[in-house]
C-alpha cells in the first residue's frame, strides 16, 4: 500500500455505494487466522526522562527507533534459553558490550 489514505478512501467510497445481499453475507468466508506470534500489541510504558534519553541515544547509535531497540531488549530478556537467540539481540548485546568497554 503505497498510499494508505487513497486505499482507505476507496474502501469508504465502495462501502457507501454498495450493499451486500443476505446471500453474500451468509456465503462469506472467514479470513485466514493470524498466527499469535505475528500479532503486535501496543502498550504504554512510563520511563524516567534520563532513561528514555539513553534509550534514544543507543537506538540512534544503531540506526534504530527507540521502540525497536526496547522490543529487542524485552524479547531478549524473556527469550527461552532453549530457543535460538535472534541475531538482532546478539548484535544489541555486542553493541552494549562495546559501549561499556569504551566508557
Amino acid at each position: 500500500m503505497a498510499d494508505g489514505g487513497a486505499d482507505l478512501e476507496a474502501v469508504a467510497e465502495y462501502d457507501e455505494t454498495h450493499e451486500l445481499t443476505e446471500d453474500e453475507i451468509m456465503s462469506a468466508e472467514p479470513a485466514e487466522p493470524v498466527a499469535a506470534e505475528s500479532v503486535m500489541i501496543t502498550t504504554s510504558l512510563r520511563l524516567p526522562k534520563p532513561v528514555m534519553d539513553e534509550v534514544r541515544r543507543r537506538a540512534r547509535e544503531r540506526g534504530l527507533k527507540p521502540t525497536a531497540i526496547m522490543r529487542e531488549w524485552i524479547e531478549g530478556a524473556v527469550a527461552n534459553v532453549d530457543e535460538p537467540v535472534p541475531l538482532s539481540v546478539i548484535t544489541a548485546a555486542v553493541a552494549e558490550y562495546q559501549h561499556r568497554k569504551a566508557s
